[in-house]
């Protein structure tokens, strides 16, 4: 690290005085390691820790030489809740089954519209976030439904804990990843003003969408662009190209991509209308494999561009295309657009999914709809099953993919013209690409498994979610891939359970006595955490290696309970494809109903 990037560091609060001196005069352990910072409380924590950054391997230094202008971008998490599905294994099933999910609007909103519509859109778990409950309640539902989504597509990709601090900018600052967002609409704001009279001037709910990628940016600490993006239907679509774009030119390390839409006044329920929340996370593809991640799918190109068919000319002096007996249809030009960008011709493309091909799960749900339709394709994709659709009346295996990747394209026109194209294939690693990572951890030697969360109840009903994981009849990873996936992909706060064992079966026991007996677990919320302040000495690093590399699991279980953070990533050096990054439930909500005023009316 050289001179400007230590004083870059040491002003932005990364380091402290006394790291940033050792760094530039060269002496102590603080000059071999460079250290960042992790939070421990809530989502986005709230006290900073030092925390060591290891060095890059080989991988990581090819991929830290910034993605290229045409870079493919990696697909690296997901996590959604749709209409008749409450997480996105719900939702593949759905599809699956060519299952619509058309039906009456939930008890408690007024009206008979057949739509597509979630349950529950008033219950939020703001203690989970570090929300005061009375300002929860005047959070726009939407916004309340991203924050756990988003946190939900991050988990899935195993980036919140240390791998999350890895993302640095180019400067050297940790969590550069952007958030790119769209919301549906503002009928929270439509109901608090009706509740608003001068004899009873109540606080209102902050107007805009700005806020929605906003907020989750500051709660996460997130470091990268946060924008909202507003095209209609197109929305997400047009969302991902822009983070695709920023992706490239180096503007963050990785890109949340999501949408959210809730009918919740009476004049935006109509026939058919639908709700719905998604998110992506992305990464550069090279970036990815740099860091084990799991790769659900490719975007290989994107495009976007305004077509407003049956519209008279843009403008003095512009023809009509049509007058001339040549109009296309709408989005065509994109399309090509968007082939052209991913380098690959249209008879390779096997699945098309649009607004309609979604219609049946969503209902027109608006700025969610290409989320759903995106979030099918990388589906299909990932699992290899083209779902019923035009020509299949039902799931089936899709053939093919050893020579050439499986594509599909995702396609939205938004109402006032704005379409979106985005070629998505398969990942086909290289031949032996991935081989001298293999990970390591069957049953029988010794892991250290931990899990953390901001109170003792959402530890117990996160330990409970594991338990089921591994008693279930479903797969179930090694010990040491989730014991690894944990340590590494996971945000330590507050709350903190760990065990040493040597199987899965063992781990189930512990676990279920755990959620039983509701702990104990060690508590860090009032203070007391790392009692010897062993995380402000920059030879704890050397220590904490000592330990591991001798195989001391209580002795860093311990430290760790204690409060002390711990840079996982840096003690195991494990990078590669599928190394370190595997899918597992996520973090329990503990949501409760928050309304406007406190009122148990619902729109």
């Amino acid at each position: 690290m050289d001179e400007k990037e230590v004083l870059t560091r040491f002003k932005n609060g990364h380091l402290d005085r006394a790291q940033a001196a050792a760094l530039l005069t060269g002496t102590g352990a603080g000059a071999r390691t460079a250290t960042g910072t992790t939070a421990r409380s809530g989502a986005g924590g709230t006290v900073p820790v030092p925390v060591a950054f290891p060095r890059p391997d080989t991988a990581r230094e090819r991929a830290a030489e910034g993605p290229s202008p045409t870079e493919r971008i990696a697909v690296v998490g997901m996590a959604g809740r749709y209409p008749g599905a409450p997480d996105l294994a719900s939702f593949w099933r759905q599809a699956r089954e060519g299952r619509g999910s058309a039906g009456a609007p939930p008890s408690g909103r007024p009206g008979d519209e057949r739509g597509h519509y979630l349950e529950r859109v008033q219950d939020f778990d703001a203690g989970f976030f570090g929300i005061d409950v009375s300002e929860a309640a005047l959070i726009d539902p939407q916004e309340r439904l991203f924050l756990e989504t988003a946190w939900e597509a991050l988990e899935d990709a195993g980036c919140t804990g240390g791998r999350l601090d890895a993302l640095t900018a180019a400067d050297g600052t940790p969590r550069s990843v952007g958030v790119f967002t769209c919301a549906g609409t503002g009928d929270y704001a439509l109901l608090a003003a009706r509740t608003w009279t001068r004899e009873r001037p109540v606080r209102l709910p902050r107007g805009g969408h700005w806020s929605l990628p906003n907020r989750f940016s500051a709660l996460a600490g997130l470091t990268g662009p946060s924008q909202s993006v507003d095209t209609a239907e197109s929305s997400v679509l047009v969302a991902l190209h822009l983070a695709a774009a920023a992706l490239r030119a180096g503007e963050c390390a990785a890109a949340l991509v999501g949408g959210v839409q809730l009918l919740l006044h009476p004049s935006s329920r109509r026939p058919g209308a639908g709700e719905g929340v998604g998110a992506l996370l992305l990464k550069p593809l090279a970036r990815a494999l740099a860091d084990g991640d799991t790769v659900h799918c490719v975007i290989s190109g994107s495009a976007v561009g305004h077509t407003a068919p049956g519209l008279p000319s843009a403008g003095p002096g512009r023809g009509s295309r049509a007058a001339g007996g040549d109009e296309e249809a709408p989005g065509q030009r994109v399309l090509r657009a968007a082939l052209r960008a991913a380098a690959v011709d249209a008879s390779t493309v096997a699945v098309r999914e649009d607004t309609d091909s979604v219609r049946a799960f969503v209902g027109e749900a608006g700025a969610v709809t290409a989320a759903a339709a995106l979030t099918r394709a990388v589906l299909q994709l990932s699992h290899r099953v083209l779902v019923p659709g035009p020509g299949r009346a039902e799931a089936q295996a899709w053939e093919g993919g050893e020579a050439a990747p499986r594509r599909a394209s995702v396609g939205a026109h938004g109402a006032g013209g704005s379409a979106a194209h985005v070629i998505l294939e398969e990942y086909l690693p290289a031949a032996g690409a991935g081989e001298a990572a293999e990970p390591t951890g069957a049953d029988g030697a010794a892991e250290l498994f931990v899990l953390s969360a901001p109170t003792p109840a959402h530890l117990v009903a996160t330990a409970r979610r594991f338990a089921e994981l591994l008693r279930g009849a479903g797969p179930v990873p090694a010990l040491g891939v989730l014991a690894r996936a944990l340590r590494t992909g996971r945000a330590a706060m507050d709350c903190r359970f760990a065990a040493v064992v040597a199987g899965t079966a063992e781990l189930a026991e512990v676990l279920e006595r755990f959620a039983a007996d509701g702990g104990p677990c060690a508590d860090l919320r009032d203070g007391g955490a790392d009692p010897l302040g062993m995380g402000v000495v920059p030879e704890t690093a050397d220590y904490l290696a000592a330990l591991w590399r001798a195989g001391h699991l209580h002795q860093v279980r311990s430290l760790w309970l204690s409060g002390l953070d711990v840079d996982w990533a840096a003690l195991e050096r494990v990078h590669g494809a599928g190394a370190v990054a595997v899918p597992l439930p996520a973090s329990a909500f503990l949501r409760t109903p928050l309304w406007l005023g406190g009122e148990e009316e619902r729109a």
